[in-house]
């Protein structure tokens, strides 16, 4: 028995993860068990990292459900870093819903999250089963700053308050690796076109349908700002919107249907709660990654170049291409790339009253995003579940495929920010007044 199983250890990020959990403050507060398909590789792992005997190493193959039961059967929270997660998550989060398990990955596969929502959530929901995708670069920063500023807003306003427009925009540094490639790929030629499709619709994740996306636009101005910046498009835009229009479902659902959840007598208690979690039905959300120094002619060219692309990588020479060029799975970027890397992750949000109040909230971290910063993301969330179970919001006791958001709320906050890796901050920046004037 462990309490914590990281499955794909041996990957890129997976021995990230691996070498902060075993160095963290908390270590002598859970045991943790590896999940290699060759336990050769584990041992390996194992004295690579220089890791003592109390870490386990358990042999398991993602694409055999027959491997996968008994080890998270014998687990109380699940880490999965083992992607393309279309390919190799199904059978891990199939037992860990059988099993009333805990777990989190680090997937920005949209298409992935709605394939477990449909055979999974009502079943986790039935065993208490916690399931948690997209606990990493995607899509932690834009789900907590919209939660950050929600928050902000109804401390100023009242938890009656409801948000309108709610944007966020990235400013960051980030390495490549073998297996983000290997997922990219994954999109064009393991997953079939009508899902991809499906999965990137509007509301596609969400149980309740809210307000129409903002418009797509080449540059996107950043509010607030002075001198001018523009946002482009952000290639994780589609796997973000769709995990932060989620946790405004579940918030709405909730609040509609409390006494399903919690009983009668229960409910009224924590309405309250709900009502502060809850966004509103004028919700809307997007992305943008501000390229360079942010001018309209840059915005409006890294937006178009991206489009190409993925135009491009429609034709399979094409991938051929870039398989061949990019890095295998199992590399990825140097320790001192890593180190260079950051992000900023600076969210606007209005109430939907007019004039508006805005909100900004800022997430930084120090750190390659998606590597240094996922693996301390993911291992955070995975820590919260097993340690900080009395601390999670309401919208968490339902169990279910939740969100970031849903799951851990002030929790993963607090915990982000005392891994000395990342930082948050959050106020009104503007009132009525201040609104009338950019209009």
């Amino acid at each position: 028995m462990v309490d914590i199983l990281l499955v794909g250890a041996t990957g890129f990020t997976g021995r990230l993860i691996t070498r902060y959990l075993h160095n963290h403050s908390q270590r002598s507060s859970f045991s943790l068990g590896l999940g290699v398909r060759s336990k050769a590789k584990g041992e390996q792992l194992k004295r690579s990292l220089g890791l003592d005997d109390s870490v386990q190493v358990i042999q398991l193959d993602v694409s055999s459900y027959e491997t996968v039961e008994p080890a998270v059967r014998d687990a109380k929270v699940v880490i999965n870093a083992a992607g393309p997660f279309w390919k190799h998550g199904p059978n891990v989060v199939r037992a860990c819903a059988v099993h009333g398990k805990r777990y989190v990955d680090i997937t920005g596969e949209p298409h992935f999250v709605r394939k477990i929502i449909d055979l999974y959530d009502y079943l986790a929901m039935k065993t208490g089963a916690i399931i948690v995708p997209a606990c990493g670069m995607d899509s932690i920063p834009g789900d907590i700053t919209v939660y950050l500023s929600n928050r902000t807003l109804k401390q100023k306003l009242g938890p009656e308050t409801e948000l309108g427009l709610s944007e966020t925009f990235y400013t960051l540094r980030v390495a490549p690796s073998g297996g983000s490639f290997a997922t990219l790929m994954s999109r064009f030629e393991e997953v079939p076109p009508t899902k991809v499709k499906e999965a990137n619709s509007d509301y596609a994740l969400s149980p309740i349908r809210g307000a129409p996306s903002p418009r797509f636009r080449l540059a996107t101005r950043v509010p607030f700002r002075t001198p001018a910046k523009y946002g482009a498009t952000y290639i994780m835009e589609n796997a973000d919107r769709a995990i932060v229009q989620r946790t405004f479902g579940l918030n709405q659902l909730a609040l509609s249907a409390e006494h399903v959840f919690f009983g009668r007598k229960e409910a009224e208690e924590k309405q309250q709660q709900l009502r502060t979690l809850s966004y509103g039905p004028q919700f809307r959300y997007a992305e943008y990654r501000v390229p360079g120094k942010g001018t309209f002619l840059t915005a409006v060219i890294a937006s178009t170049l991206m489009g190409l692309v993925f135009s491009l990588l429609q034709f399979s020479p094409v991938r051929w291409l870039f398989k061949n060029l990019a890095p295998k799975p199992g590399e990825g970027p140097s320790e001192e790339a890593m180190e260079k890397g950051f992000m900023v992750a600076t969210n606007y949000t209005a109430t939907a009253a007019e004039p508006a109040t805005w909100a900004k909230s800022v997430f930084r971290g120090q750190g390659d995003p998606g590597y240094v910063l996922t693996s301390i993301m993911v291992s955070e969330c995975a820590l919260a579940l097993l340690l900080d179970d009395d601390k999670l919001p309401v919208t968490a006791r339902p169990g279910g495929v939740l969100t970031p958001a849903t799951a851990f709320g002030d929790v993963i906050i607090s915990r982000l920010q005392a891994s000395g890796r990342m930082q948050f901050e959050s106020e009104i920046i503007a009132g009525p007044e201040e609104s009338k004037k950019l209009r």
